[in-house]
C-alpha cells in the first residue's frame, strides 16, 4: 500500500489548521480562539467534499435559547451525522444575527467532533492528529 493510499479522510480532517487561519476573541477577561465557519466548511468541502447540514431553532417563548444541527458527511467510506448546538453569544444583536451566530457555532462544534478545528477545543491535550499519523506510519508534511 502506498503512502498515498494511507492517508485518510479522518486524519485530513483532524490536521490542525495553520495560525493565519485562527483567529482570537476576547470574551470577558479571556480570549478564545476560534476558526471561521468559512474555513471549516471549507476543509469538509475540500475533504469529504458535499455534506449535509440541517439545524433548528429552538425557542423559549418568542427568544431564540438554542440551535440544535446534525451534520452528516461520508468518512472514509462510513456516513455519519454528528449533532451540534450553540447558544446565544450577544443578547443585544436582532433575532436573526443571533441564530445565525448560534447556527454557526453549532456547525462548527458538530464539525470538531470528526477532527476539524478539533485541536483549538482540545489545546495541549490534543493527540489525535499526531497519533493517526504514527498509526498509519505518515510524517505530517505527507498529509494536505
Amino acid at each position: 500500500m502506498s503512502k498515498e493510499t494511507k492517508v485518510t479522510s479522518l486524519l485530513r480532517l483532524a490536521k490542525q489548521f495553520p495560525p493565519q487561519l485562527v483567529s482570537t476573541i476576547k470574551k470577558g477577561n479571556r480570549e478564545e480562539d476560534y476558526i471561521n465557519h468559512s474555513v471549516i466548511a471549507q476543509r469538509l468541502l475540500q475533504v469529504v467534499g458535499p455534506y449535509d447540514w440541517d439545524f433548528t431553532v429552538i425557542y423559549q417563548g418568542d427568544n431564540p435559547i438554542a440551535v440544535k444541527g446534525t451534520l452528516t458527511v461520508d468518512i472514509d467510506g462510513k456516513t455519519v451525522s454528528i449533532a451540534g448546538a450553540g447558544t446565544p453569544q450577544n443578547n443585544k444583536e436582532d433575532i436573526g444575527e443571533q441564530i445565525k451566530k448560534m447556527e454557526s457555532d453549532a456547525f462548527k462544534r458538530a464539525a470538531s467532533k470528526i477532527g476539524a478545528g478539533l485541536h483549538l477545543w482540545a489545546q495541549d491535550q490534543y493527540f489525535l492528529f499526531a497519533n493517526l499519523l504514527n498509526e498509519l506510519e505518515l510524517s505530517k508534511d505527507e498529509v494536505n
